[in-house]
């Protein structure tokens, strides 16, 4: 004789479910998201560092086809191009004024003797998307390579020429490389750094109120 009785156990496992089911899908979608953001941080961080090496090493990053090499391969799947989609490269080349540089250049008082200040900039993919952690040299002090006349970052004629915050994050990039602290400071005069910085935004994944939305920067100084 067939038996019509259920056992009250596979009536509890459903409730269960249905109890842990938002949970286990919220766990899903954090991991999916969590593992997306992770990604995009270290290809961030992995362009940056080969941007720097080409950077610091003379490519010009103001022709078409290196900025190319970036956006179509280094960077390729973030969804960047040249001037635009979901990334930003910043470039930026620093000198510490040294007084014989002012003598060669007949400026004359050295204003900015000492300070590190921004002799290039170049910008490519969205600039919207991130200023540089370092300071933004106007652009009317910039030529169409992106560099910057001598009388401008020796005489301090634009302030924006200085940079910010450059020397403490050098100092603090030597300290973590060596184990100590540099003495005197890491940037000594006439000498000159070389700043990558990179942006790539995060695919935004959004589900009940938890969202991938920012991005991820990272940055270089090859010196």
């Amino acid at each position: 004789m067939k038996s019509n009785i259920h056992s009250p156990e596979s009536g509890s496992t459903i409730v269960e479910f249905a109890i842990m089911a938002p949970f286990l899908v919220m766990l899903l979608f954090s991991s999916t998201g969590l593992g997306i953001m992770m990604g995009r941080y270290s290809q961030a961080v992995q362009v940056a560092r080969d941007v720097a090496h080409m950077y610091s090493s003379g490519v010009d990053f103001t022709q078409t086809a290196n900025q190319s090499i970036v956006t179509q391969q280094l960077a390729s799947g973030t969804g960047m191009t040249n001037t635009g989609g979901n990334g930003a490269v910043i470039l930026s080349q620093v000198v510490s004024v040294y007084q014989s540089d002012c003598t060669a250049a007949g400026v004359s008082p050295c204003t900015n003797l000492g300070l590190p200040v921004f002799t290039q900039r170049i910008v490519f993919g969205n600039s919207t998307l991130r200023a540089s952690g370092y300071g933004t040299p106007s652009a009317t002090i910039l030529d169409s390579s992106g560099n910057i006349a001598s009388t401008v970052y020796l005489s301090n004629s634009d302030s924006s020429v200085r940079t910010t915050g450059f020397e403490s994050a050098l100092d603090s990039a030597v300290l973590r490389a060596t184990g100590s602290a540099a003495t005197p400071p890491a940037q000594a005069q006439g000498d000159t750094a070389y700043i990558v910085e990179v942006m790539f935004q995060y695919p935004d994944i959004g589900f009940l109120g938890w969202s991938t939305a920012g991005g991820a920067y990272a940055s270089f100084i090859f010196h």
